[in-house]
């Protein structure tokens, strides 16, 4: 259980800037030319409505090589709007390297160079330090380079990610934890640690994150995503997913368990535009989000990833106390089914998922991080996923999950280890009972 003093309750949002939809390289984009949806005033409503629900939010702001480099009156009047409102409210601009997927179009050494060329840029437009970085997947040798130049906090990880968009990376932990240096999605131990912070992008619904890809029936990526949420179901839907999501993670419980209570979530600008295409109450509806969140907790802050990431730091020196346990019912939204209770528990040896419905309780994810873990050897591979003896995703006939009891009975070292890190807490008691 959480011993140091507890971090509380944050929030963290990050906002790309871009010129394509997916820059994969600084001279190869794929999808659609977004330029024209965006704008230096489009930058400042989405800021505006963000500290008209938590006034004293802070943001982080990553631009593509595109944005970073474009010469025209658009993209410099949007990085002049960034450096006010860095001044004004302390918001964070970094950089977003190949469109959330560098590793699957450029090699190490080439996302490397696109890295390190775009902090010596952004120390050109902003004259500000970069202390961290939101890449979406990153491997742990370019996390490692980036924090060579001085970055301590990596938004490396998309967790869940499996068979959805154009990488997968499902493994990890959910919760902040220093990355391996031979796997990004591996907690480090010892030498192999890389002294960087990696996290989550997009906080997902626990339950639903259990399907793989997305239907018309269910999105994997269901939680506080925009795209997944507020711009594809209906109104009322929407609203109770990102409630449910949220209360998961910032209750009295869950921040007394962790010493933290953590929602993450991305919204590019270009989304921001496409939302209010769509509707234009869309963001009013996000922003009232925000500020019931801020309502019910008064000590929310929100606040850039990089004085999380520090915060963080602070109060964890390695990997070794990390005994997160996270805990989700199902909301009744799509694949986030009523009825259904999902409990995590994380630390540095593994990760367990637990899901219980009514007198059933059942393994659906157990992921040993012992062992030695390789990275895919270049670009051009999707698949960076550490799957597990059983994986929550359930693509393989070994996934099928398996009763608590049986499985336990199986693994005495993991009984043996949730009695030493979870032994008093009710949610592992109540688990044990019921099986």
């Amino acid at each position: 259980m959480q011993t140091r003093p507890p971090l509380g309750r944050r929030l963290t949002i990050n906002t790309i800037v871009r010129r394509h939809q997916i820059e994969a390289t600084r001279n190869t984009s794929l999808w659609e030319d977004e330029t024209a949806l965006h704008s230096a005033a489009l930058v400042e409503r989405f800021s505006d409505a963000v500290r008209s629900a938590v006034p004293d939010a802070s943001l982080t702001w990553a631009l593509s090589w595109g944005a970073l480099t474009d010469g025209s009156p658009r993209y410099r009047d949007i990085r002049r709007t960034l450096a006010r409102l860095a001044a004004e409210h302390g918001d964070d601009i970094t950089f977003v390297p190949g469109g959330f997927f560098a590793n699957l179009y450029g090699t190490r050494d080439e996302v490397a160079r696109d890295i390190s060329d775009a902090v010596d840029l952004l120390h050109t437009h902003f004259d500000r330090p970069t202390t961290a970085l939101v890449a979406g997947f990153l491997s742990a040798a370019n996390i490692a380079g980036a924090r060579d130049l001085g970055i301590r906090t990596v938004q490396g990880n998309i967790w869940s990610q499996f068979d959805i968009d154009l990488q997968d990376g499902d493994g990890s932990l959910a919760y902040p934890y220093y990355p391996s240096r031979n796997h990004f999605l591996v907690p480090g131990r010892g030498d192999d640690r890389i002294d960087a912070v990696q996290l989550d992008g997009w906080t997902v619904d626990l339950v639903a994150a259990r399907t793989a890809g997305m239907s018309s029936e269910y999105n994997s990526r269901l939680g506080l995503g925009p795209i997944e949420t507020l711009h594809r179901l209906p109104r009322q839907d929407a609203l109770r997913e990102l409630d449910a999501t949220s209360e998961a993670h910032l209750n009295d419980r869950n921040v007394a368990r962790n010493g933290l209570g953590w929602l993450t979530v991305n919204y590019e600008i270009s989304e921001v535009a496409r939302g209010l295409e769509h509707d234009p109450t869309t963001l009013d509806a996000w922003a009232g989000w925000l500020g019931g969140l801020r309502e019910r907790w008064s000590d929310l802050e929100l606040t850039t990833i990089g004085r999380f990431g520090d915060e963080w730091r602070a109060r964890h020196a390695d990997n070794e106390d990390l005994a997160y346990l996270l805990q989700q019912s199902g909301s009744g939204v799509q694949a986030s089914r009523a009825g259904e209770t999902v409990t995590w528990f994380m630390c540095a040896d593994f990760r367990l998922g637990v899901v219980q419905v009514g007198d059933t309780v059942e393994v659906f994810d157990y992921t040993s991080y012992a062992g030695a873990f390789v990275e895919p050897a270049e670009r051009g591979d999707r698949r960076w996923s550490l799957l597990g003896e059983i994986n929550q995703k359930q693509t393989r006939p070994q996934d099928r999950p398996v009763a608590l009891a049986a499985f336990l009975a199986r693994h005495p070292d993991v009984d043996a280890a949730l009695d030493q890190r979870w032994g008093g807490a009710p949610e592992l008691r109540a688990l044990r009972d019921a099986a």
